[in-house]
């Protein structure tokens, strides 16, 4: 996975489609980030989350991003200084064990990033310390049954078949997320869905951001033999939605979590 990003990270979120900005946004406003607050942004990518931190804090607060990705760590520097985010600072760090001090930090975000871990219950054991108490943890994930279900399936109809059954998810559902949270001492769990309505200018920008983000593994793992029949299918599906709308717009269901450390 981090090879993964280090190879995205040059294009990442380059293109005119308003689709990370806008949900990392929604999150700052969902976690309820207050002046002069202390936030760590878990798997900042690009940034996209480091902004709104840091209008939410103010000139007395403090924001860190940390990226496992050295080339997403690059970039989002490069948006702190075009920025000018003087209360910001990105560093190298792994989202299951992030470089914090215990109780140092008001709020964890993280945004589009905790399904990507495989040991879930390590990061939040390190959240639960980093967080001082009453602290907030928010962050978002796919909620599913939208516009990119079909997409998900078409593609996953021509990809390699996994090597092992995929094990359930603890994210895919609210019960579960809250379940999940209890367990390692969160309280106060509120959880909403919120549907982004994301732009696309045609079929062909819509590729160029496809590629440019974690969706390079699911088309990496279709056999290159197939790949032209499935571009061809995913593109068939684009034309019909763009025109019974009029315009390429892909309905996003993205699930905001919030919770309070004990």
């Amino acid at each position: 996975m981090q090879s993964l990003f280090d190879e995205l990270s040059a294009t990442y979120d380059l293109s005119r489609v308003n689709f990370f900005g806008q949900i990392a946004r929604t999150l700052i406003e969902y976690a309820r980030v207050r002046q002069g607050a202390t936030v760590l942004d878990v798997g900042c990518g690009a940034g996209a989350a480091l902004i709104p931190a840091s209008e939410a804090v103010g000139a007395t607060g403090h924001v860190v991003g940390i990226d496992f990705a050295l080339g997403m760590v690059e970039r989002a520097r490069r948006t702190v200084s075009d920025q000018a985010l003087e209360n910001v600072q990105v560093l190298v760090g792994d989202a299951e064990c992030p470089p914090t001090e215990q109780r140092s930090v008001d709020v964890i975000v993280s945004s589009l990033v905790l399904f990507f871990l495989p040991n879930i219950d390590d990061a939040f054991e390190a959240y639960a310390r980093t967080l001082v108490a009453g602290g907030t943890l928010a962050f978002s994930t796919f909620a599913g049954d939208d516009d990119w279900t079909p997409l998900d399936k078409i593609v996953a109809t021509f990809a390699r078949p996994p090597s092992q059954a995929l094990p359930d998810t603890w994210f895919k559902t609210p019960s579960a997320i809250q379940a999940t949270l209890e367990a390692h001492r969160f309280h106060n769990v509120s959880i909403h869905d919120i549907t982004h309505q994301v732009q696309f200018p045609d079929i062909s920008t819509f590729h160029e951001w496809n590629w440019s983000t974690g969706w390079r593994a699911a088309w990496s793992a279709i056999p290159p033999e197939h790949r032209e029949t499935a571009l061809a299918a995913v593109n068939n599906h684009l034309r019909n939605l763009q025109a019974q709308r009029g315009s390429l717009r892909l309905d996003t269901a993205v699930r905001y979590t919030r919770a309070e450390a004990t």
